[in-house]
């Protein structure tokens, strides 16, 4: 089955009177969701025993955890120093991820700054390599790194790309955001068929496996002539891109990754939507 959550637990978590990350896990329970991303995105700041305590509640309740590197990665940079601290933050991730009980870890590629884009990929490559030897002689290659489809056309990160990444080794797998594809491309998912296009592109290019067992990032977001600009919610009706012919093609094609919702505020309300508009497909 398609398994169903939220980035973060948006508003409606305050507003039912909750406010600690213990909570969470039997709170999306209650709600009938499946799973839930937890975000380093400013640095990885959580204790061994912290993660330990929040991960015996997300097993007790039966969600799954993936969790966000920090969002300032950039494996394309050409700073060696950087370099280092980049792949300090990814084992720091996934160490802590480990102490989660999840198996599933989110980063975004990189950005070419004022570097010709094949050379920044091409270093890029090479630094992913670098990472990958680090990760199995560190023994945290029994993990998923989900590599993530950008947003903004000039970051590294569009479809082709992240195909090539993917391809690299075993324990990378596609984070399709269909929020930043549709942005990146100045809404190209319009129907069915674009979404199918794409889904067929991926398992051509890193199998059906990586494909059926990938990472999904879904919300509405609005774009500029450059790419993204801000998330949005379910609400939108100008910008999408819409779930609901996406979730068509999963069934279509026998897909069943995680799917995580990035909505503004909304994503808990916005997870569960989803969660009955797929089921209601199989019925």
């Amino acid at each position: 089955m398609i398994k169903f959550g939220p980035s973060g637990t948006g508003s409606l978590f305050e507003e039912e009177g909750f406010a600690k990350t213990i909570d969470v896990p039997a709170w999306l329970k209650s709600k009938g969701l499946d799973l839930y991303e937890y975000s380093f995105g400013r640095g990885v700041r959580m204790s061994e025993e912290t993660a330990k305590i929040y991960g015996a509640e997300f097993e007790k309740n039966g969600i799954e955890i993936s969790v966000h590197a920090p969002y300032f990665i950039n494996l394309a940079t050409s700073e060696e120093d950087k370099a280092i601290n980049n792949h300090r933050y990814i084992k720091e991730s996934l160490i802590a991820l480990k102490n989660l009980g999840g198996k599933r870890c989110v980063f975004h590629p990189g950005s070419p700054l004022k570097t010709p884009r094949e050379e920044a990929m091409n270093t890029l490559m090479q630094r992913l390599d670098n990472l990958l030897c680090d990760l199995y002689d560190s023994g945290l290659s029994d993990c998923m790194l989900a590599i993530e489809v950008m947003g903004k056309q000039a970051q590294l990160g569009d479809v082709e790309e992240v195909i090539r990444m993917v391809s690299r080794d075993k324990m990378l797998y596609p984070c399709i955001d269909f929020g930043h594809l549709n942005a990146r491309t100045c809404g190209s998912l319009k129907g069915y068929d674009d979404y199918k296009r794409v889904l067929e592109r991926f398992i051509e290019g890193v199998g059906f496996d990586k494909v059926d067992n990938m990472h999904v990032h879904f919300s509405k977001i609005e774009y500029t002539a450059k790419g993204e600009s801000k998330h949005l919610t379910f609400e939108d009706n100008v910008f999408g891109p819409q779930f609901e012919p996406l979730a068509l093609a999963l069934k279509d094609l026998d897909l069943h990754p995680f799917i995580v919702c990035e909505s503004a505020g909304t994503q808990t309300i916005d997870s569960l939507y989803m969660k009955n508009y797929y089921n209601s497909l199989l019925k």
